[in-house]
């Protein structure tokens, strides 16, 4: 019963890894080997606890392997810009690397089908154009934000894609329109897409037309009209007016 309540007692302390599933399901397509995917967890796991830059030694010994082996598994997810390696200022004002695997996850949210999990053979053939167009989309927004996207924002975008199959040029044009209005915000281009939707503008064309109206109309200035002034009699100066 000891034991029990002992490892019981082992598991809390020792915490939680939380693996998204959508990595475990398409890490080879993200060319990712075996080997990789094991030091990705395994750093995962220290970055969870908060450990920014884990040490090569202490993960090699729990995998079995040699401190070079994993600086190589490192490299090669660098090399494949799954990984970024950081230097950010303590409290201390002293510069300290970290990992950060944010890029992993913008490759992750690009896939095609990524959310639902369906190939089809349709899908397959259109896959190089379409995942070069949602690349774009989510390059240029991080531009504009002037940051690197959140999983939460990518999944987000990636919701846009495979969900509301929102088209790459109209995000694109929601996003034009964002940065026009100093808004950098998912959630306000979220509300500009969903607009279109209503008005079912499901094109580049269309959202163009609307967008050209609309300044158009906002240009021109109302018509005002003259306002009438009081009715003044008109008659002839040679002749006094008439004597009520």
């Amino acid at each position: 019963m000891h034991e029990l309540e002992n490892f019981a007692s082992a598991l809390l302390q020792a915490g939680e890894t939380t693996i998204n599933n959508l990595i475990l399901t398409h890490y080879r397509e993200l060319n990712m080997t075996n080997e990789e995917l094991i030091v990705f967890l395994q750093y995962k796991r220290s970055l969870d606890r908060g450990i920014d830059f884990p040490d090569a030694e202490a993960v090699a010994n729990v995998m079995g392997t040699t401190t070079a082996d994993v600086y190589t598994q490192l490299d090669n997810l660098l090399k494949k810009d799954l990984l970024l390696i950081e230097s950010k200022a303590d409290e201390t004002g002293k510069l300290r690397d970290r990992y950060d695997f944010s890029p992993l996850y913008q490759k992750l949210a690009a896939l095609p089908d990524t959310l639902s999990g369906v190939h089809t053979t349709t899908a397959a053939v259109s896959a190089p154009d379409s995942k070069s167009a949602r690349e774009d989309v989510f390059n240029k927004i991080e531009v504009e934000f002037g940051r690197p996207l959140s999983p939460t924002e990518l999944q987000t975008i990636a919701r846009w894609f495979d969900e509301d199959h929102f088209k790459p040029e109209l995000i694109l044009i929601a996003l034009r329109e964002a940065v026009l209005n100093q808004a950098y915000s998912l959630r306000y281009i979220d509300r500009i897409l969903l607009s279109w939707r209503q008005k079912n503008l499901t094109s580049a064309g269309q959202v163009e037309k609307e967008l050209s109206q609309r300044r158009t109309k906002q240009a021109t200035p109302p018509t005002q009209s003259t306002p009438k002034g009081p009715s003044i009699p008109l008659f002839k100066v040679s002749e006094p007016p008439a004597q009520s």
